[in-house]
């Protein structure tokens, strides 16, 4: 092996040194990049979940209220008691009047049949009108509310860079949109909805919710486990196939 064997062999060894300390350093650059995305995306993630079900949250929390105070300390007792005791009798304050066994027995159902409605209204009911008042539109003028709102536009602003695009346009959009000329939006669709023969399902542009949603998703895709990422490529890969094999069999019949 001659000298210009030799450096050409030295040339590619140190090429390859360069190329795997290049590839060394773009790899733990990226590293780096995404454990400090993910540390950004995590200072809102709790607020952005927290938002999205503010109202409905406040819904489910509220005691059951009556004009009846003996029925509505019972019912509430029902509430925060074990599902062993509301399955088995539990104790109450009965009001007077309700002495015999029978009329004990009836107070029971009473306040069980109380207890379940107030549930389906919270659970069923509200769901469905807090759904309608999500955005943030709806809920700025709560001072809780909106310095958590303020605090997570805050931090996407201070760190703009980590965000994905679809976050970006949101935030820009925001610029754009004032909180109420997108309310106003939603108050006149509902407005036509009451008046028309089918309901109206006209898309609005809401970047206050939209920030929301987005934050809220492509953090849980951040912090998705491993076993999570394969079982999902697993299933892709399996429903390819499958759809290839219909393709193909479809195309079989036809030939024959």
């Amino acid at each position: 092996m001659d000298k210009s064997e030799i450096a050409i062999f030295i040339s590619l060894g140190s090429l390859l040194v360069s190329l795997g300390g290049l590839i060394f350093s773009i790899h733990s650059s990226r590293k780096a990049r995404r454990i400090e995305r993910a540390r950004v995306y995590d200072k809102v993630y709790h607020d952005a979940s927290d938002l999205l079900v503010y109202n409905y949250k406040k819904k489910i929390e509220e005691p059951y209220r009556s004009n009846d105070k003996f029925l509505e300390k019972a019912v509430n007792d029902f509430e925060n008691a074990h599902w062993l005791e509301q399955m088995y009798g539990f104790n109450i304050y009965y009001p007077e009047g309700v002495e015999s066994e029978e009329k004990k027995r009836d107070y029971r159902k009473k306040v069980s049949d109380e207890y379940y409605k107030h549930q389906h209204e919270k659970h069923v009911d509200s769901f469905a009108e807090t759904m309608k008042k999500r955005s943030p539109v709806f809920n700025l003028e709560n001072q809780e509310y909106a310095e958590r709102f303020n605090r997570l536009v805050d931090h996407v602003t201070h760190n703009l860079s980590y965000f994905s695009p679809p976050v970006v346009e949101c935030w820009e959009k925001m610029r754009l949109l004032t909180p109420e000329k997108v309310r106003n939006e939603y108050i006149s669709l509902r407005r036509v909805n009451e008046s028309a023969c089918e309901p109206v399902e006209e898309p609005i542009e809401d970047p206050y919710l939209g920030i929301l949603l987005i934050i809220r998703h492509e953090y849980r895709e951040l912090n998705k486990p491993l076993k999570t990422k394969w079982a999902e490529l697993w299933f892709n890969i399996s429903a390819t196939r499958y759809r290839i094999r219909r393709i193909f069999n479809k195309k079989r019949q036809w030939d024959v």
